[in-house]
């Protein structure tokens, strides 16, 4: 049971009744922070958070997975409360990082779940390292071009939400970096926003968040080739009431991965998983199942 819509909802609120553990772990030098649930024996779920985000975006799912799953939701390269090393970050740079936390907690196969950043950098593993990689979901999917006018307005536009409340952390500036990803306004709760606003805080953040964001300035795009050599199964969440470049993102990312499946979520934008929970973890367990769940293991620590 979660937290429904109407009443009072915070991070507490969804992760109350779950046992779950924060950890932190070094990652190739990068002490990275991770919150862990579920039963170790069971296939690994890993959960990547959007562009300058944290674990806590998956806050309203980590009861419903960890029931049949080890959930993994970790802090990216740079990003919450992981070390921010002083150089510009690149796709390839957050899919080594992920790398190195499987290898660091002895993980040698996982599925992934990743939201916009999250789902570019899971397609980048999927791609590069097939044999770790069991299968992907993709929300509000990123990592690919269909509209380069409309890619590159919505790259300046988050570099100035982002850089405006890095360099001056308020509860406005913070909100309004966070503004465009609810569909309702209302979604958008006061505790994620102030644990964003923790963050940003940090006296690291300022210099990092440049670092954070230089994927966005291009030449980190997975080609149409690529995208067609992804095997693994995959699901592609399309969030049909949001008509931007992530809806169309969704189609052309189906069409082009053998195999992938689509699924249409309504009263959702940026963050179904979050927006639309319940329905979320409906689809997604059902795709976990069919191709995850029962499979031999090779994945445990």
């Amino acid at each position: 049971m979660t937290a429904a819509v109407g009443e009072f909802r915070s991070v507490w609120t969804y992760l109350n009744r779950t046992p779950h553990a924060l950890r932190t772990v070094e990652a190739r030098g990068v002490r990275t922070r991770y919150l862990e649930a579920g039963d170790p024996s069971n296939p690994v779920l890993i959960l990547l958070h959007g562009t300058a985000g944290s674990l806590e975006n998956f806050c309203a799912n980590y009861e419903a997975l960890s029931r049949d799953y080890h959930v993994l939701g970790l802090d990216l390269l740079g990003c919450g409360y992981t070390d921010k090393p002083d150089f510009d970050y690149q796709i390839s740079d957050y899919a080594a990082h992920v790398r190195d936390f499987m290898d660091a907690l002895g993980i040698r196969e996982a599925s992934l779940i990743g939201v916009s950043l999250g789902s570019w950098v899971a397609a980048r593993l999927a791609r590069d390292l097939p044999e770790r990689i069991v299968s992907l979901v993709a929300l509000a999917p990123a990592g690919i071009v269909v509209d380069a006018a409309a890619e590159e307005s919505f790259a300046a536009d988050v570099r100035r939400r982002r850089g405006a409340a890095a360099a001056d952390p308020t509860w406005e500036t913070v909100s309004a970096a966070m503004g465009r990803l609810m569909l309702n306004r209302e979604d958008l709760i006061d505790d994620l926003v102030a644990v964003r606003l923790g963050i940003y805080r940090q006296d690291s953040m300022k210099a990092a968040m440049g670092h954070l964001l230089a994927f966005t300035r291009g030449n980190n795009k997975l080609t149409r080739e690529e995208w067609s050599e992804i095997r693994q199964p995959m699901l592609v969440v399309a969030s049909v009431d949001a008509p931007n470049m992530f809806l169309d993102n969704a189609y052309e990312i189906t069409r082009l991965v053998p195999g992938a499946e689509l699924c249409e979520m309504h009263g959702c934008d940026h963050w179904p998983q979050f927006e639309q929970p319940e329905v979320f973890h409906e689809v997604v367990l059902r795709f976990l199942g069919k191709h995850v769940k029962g499979r031999e293991l090779t994945s445990a620590r």
